[in-house]
């Protein structure tokens, strides 16, 4: 695994010689420190060119090389990146539950050809001037004896001896853009944290510290693309307040890889119903019992807090007749169809009952452009 990093490393470090003195003269490719990601090192990165635009952005499965690696972990993963762009960019987003991947989460670049994309009817087929943001995530794993002398426990069994626990890891993230018909890579940054797999609360996220690194990684990846900061004109609804569908993160699955619904299949329906309130607790912490008791009866996007003319509590399952997933589906879809008279047509669950509703999302202030690079 580590050779595999450093010869990666080796292959990114030849990017084209134009954009590599541009960014030696913006950013230096040494350790840096990086907000709410303490110990994570920058060890490469190129910007994207100045004069590049985009229409829009494929927000790809986020490939987890990482020995816990799930179906819910690379959904839980995939969202989070979503966020972050809708609260990073005013770009239509097109992301998880929007495609399917045809080939390995690692090996998929190119929207056009790797995924179903082309086909989806909603959609359709002209990626000219889209980007595809594609993360990895590898880990050089190992158990250390010599750091764990101080948390060995004597066991039971043998009174005479120690059992010793102890695991380092060393996280490898890459965040890049490609351009989603063609596949080239155009911009990236990669860092290096070090983690403890062993440090987490139960019933929480598994790994906070590479959640923390993929948010940086990202976040760090569109302050080096100007152009995903120069959407359309007027944000709309950007996710604030929307919780993702818990029914649909539970079924995603990938090729062979088994979706975490499945292990849920053969037990009662109050067990199945618990272990679901359970997860809310990690993807929407704090949300009250009754929300997330209606949310995991019905399939679609949950809001927290009123936005007239929806309230809280509100299921929207339908936008235009559109099912909806998740917050940029929601987005993309009220973009569409905002100057539409009276709206967008949009089903909601309210109290029990479906609901008709016509919405005229408000416009938002755009983001402003980041300042030119002297």
């Amino acid at each position: 695994m580590a050779q595999t990093i450093e010869t990666s490393r080796a292959a990114r470090r030849t990017c084209h010689s134009a954009t590599a003195v541009w960014a030696a003269t913006v950013l230096t490719c040494t350790a840096l420190s990086l907000a709410g990601c303490g110990s994570a090192e920058v060890v490469d990165e190129a910007p994207l060119a100045p004069q590049h635009k985009t229409a829009g952005l494929v927000v790809l499965p986020v490939a987890l090389a990482t020995a816990d690696a799930s179906p819910l972990e690379v959904a839980a993963h995939s969202l989070l990146v979503g966020r972050v762009v809708l609260e990073q960019t005013d770009l239509p987003v097109i992301g998880l539950f929007d495609f399917d991947v045809n080939k390995p989460l690692d090996e998929a670049h190119t929207p056009a050809y790797d995924t179903d994309l082309v086909t989806h009817a909603e959609l359709g087929g002209d990626w000219q001037d889209w980007l595809a943001l594609h993360v990895l995530v590898t880990e050089n794993r190992a158990t250390n004896v010599r750091d764990i002398v101080d948390t060995r426990v004597k066991d039971p069994k043998k009174p005479n001896t120690y059992r010793q626990h102890g695991v380092e890891a060393r996280v490898h993230v890459e965040a890049a853009l490609y351009e989603a018909r063609r596949g080239n890579r155009l911009a990236w940054t990669t860092l290096d944290i070090e983690d403890n797999p062993l440090e987490f609360e139960p019933g929480e996220d598994p790994r906070p510290e590479v959640t923390k690194a993929i948010n940086s990684a990202v976040r760090r990846l569109i302050d080096l693309a100007p152009a995903l900061r120069n959407g359309l004109g007027g944000r709309r609804a950007r996710g604030d307040g929307l919780v993702d569908s818990l029914q649909a993160i539970a079924a995603y699955k990938y090729l062979d890889a088994k979706p975490y619904a499945a292990g849920l299949t053969a037990l009662p329906d109050e067990v199945k119903a618990a272990k679901l309130l359970v997860l809310f607790d990690r993807f929407a912490p704090g949300l009250p019992a009754h929300l997330a008791a209606s949310a995991i009866k019905h399939d679609g996007v949950l809001l927290r807090a009123d936005r007239a003319p929806l309230k809280a509590g509100d299921i929207v399952q339908t936008v235009a007749g559109i099912p909806v997933r998740a917050a940029h589906q929601f987005d993309r879809l009220l973009r569409g169809c905002a100057n539409a008279a009276g709206g967008c047509a949009v089903s909601v669950q309210r109290g029990g009952a479906l609901q008709a509703l016509q919405v005229q999302w408000p416009s938002l202030p755009p983001i402003p452009a980041p300042a030119p690079v002297p």
